[in-house]
C-alpha cells in the first residue's frame, strides 16, 4: 500500500490492538494464513502498515498474539477428570473439533507457547499428567510432545482439506499410485494402499491420541 501524505484516515484514528487482531483473524479464515502479511492487514484495515506496528512489532509479535485469540475460544480444563486417560482424549478429542472448524488455526498455533489465553489448556493438561503420577519433568516433556503431535496431526489434516482437490478424490488417486507401485521394490505399500489412504482422518487421529496416551502411562507409578 502506498504511503499517505497528510492527516491519518478516520479509520485509523480508532485503530485498537483488539480492532487488528480483529481484522487478523478476519482475513485468515476468508484467505488463509499464507495470505497473512502486514501490508493485506493493513488493506483490511485501511490503514498505513506503519500505523500496526504501533500495536504490535512484527509479523511474529501479530502471529503470537493472533493464535492467543484463537485460545481465547478453547477452554479444556472443564475436561479434567478422575480418570487422567479420559480427560487427556477428551482434551484431545475437542482441540481437534475445535481447530477443524477454524481455517489454518492448527498450522498457526503449531509451535507458539502463548502466555495469555493458553495457559489455562496448559495448565489443565499439567493437572492431569501429574495426577497420572509423572515427575515434574516427565509431564512438562509429555506435555509438549502431546500437543505438539495434536497440533502437527490437525495441521496436516487442514492442510489436505485445503487443497485444489477433494479430499475423497486425492485419497483415491493416491491409492491408485500406491497400488501402482513397484511390487518388487515397495510390496508392504502395495498391500497396504486401501489402509494407508483410508478416510477415516477421525479414527488415525484417536488411534494416535490413544498411542500417546499408552506411552505417557508407562511413565507413571504403573
Amino acid at each position: 500500500m502506498p504511503a499517505r501524505r497528510g492527516r491519518p484516515p478516520k479509520t485509523e484514528a480508532g485503530l485498537s490492538r483488539q480492532a487488528v487482531l480483529d481484522a487478523g483473524l478476519r482475513l485468515m479464515r476468508r484467505d488463509g494464513l499464507d495470505a497473512l502479511t502486514m501490508r493485506a492487514l493493513a488493506a483490511e484495515l485501511d490503514v498505513r502498515a506503519t500505523s500496526l506496528y504501533r500495536y504490535l512489532p512484527s509479523k511474529d509479535a501479530l502471529l503470537d498474539a493472533l493464535a492467543d485469540e484463537l485460545f481465547a475460544g478453547l477452554d479444556v480444563s472443564g475436561l479434567v477428570g478422575a480418570d487422567w486417560r479420559a480427560s487427556l482424549a477428551a482434551m484431545a478429542r475437542a482441540i481437534r473439533e475445535y481447530l477443524l472448524a477454524r481455517r489454518d488455526a492448527a498450522r498457526l498455533i503449531a509451535g507458539r507457547f502463548t502466555t495469555g489465553y493458553g495457559l489455562r489448556n496448559i495448565e489443565a493438561m499439567l493437572a492431569v499428567l501429574r495426577a497420572a503420577g509423572l515427575s515434574d519433568r516427565d509431564a512438562a516433556f509429555a506435555l509438549y510432545g502431546f500437543a505438539t503431535t495434536i497440533f502437527g496431526l490437525v495441521a496436516a489434516e487442514q492442510n489436505r482439506v485445503a487443497g485444489d482437490t477433494p479430499p475423497r478424490e486425492y485419497l483415491d488417486g493416491l491409492a491408485d499410485r500406491l497400488r501402482g507401485a513397484s511390487r518388487d521394490g515397495y510390496p508392504n505399500v502395495v498391500d497396504l494402499a486401501a489402509e494407508l489412504t483410508a478416510p477415516d482422518l477421525a479414527g488415525r487421529y484417536e488411534f494416535t491420541v490413544a498411542r500417546l496416551i499408552d506411552g505417557i502411562a508407562s511413565l507413571g507409578p504403573g
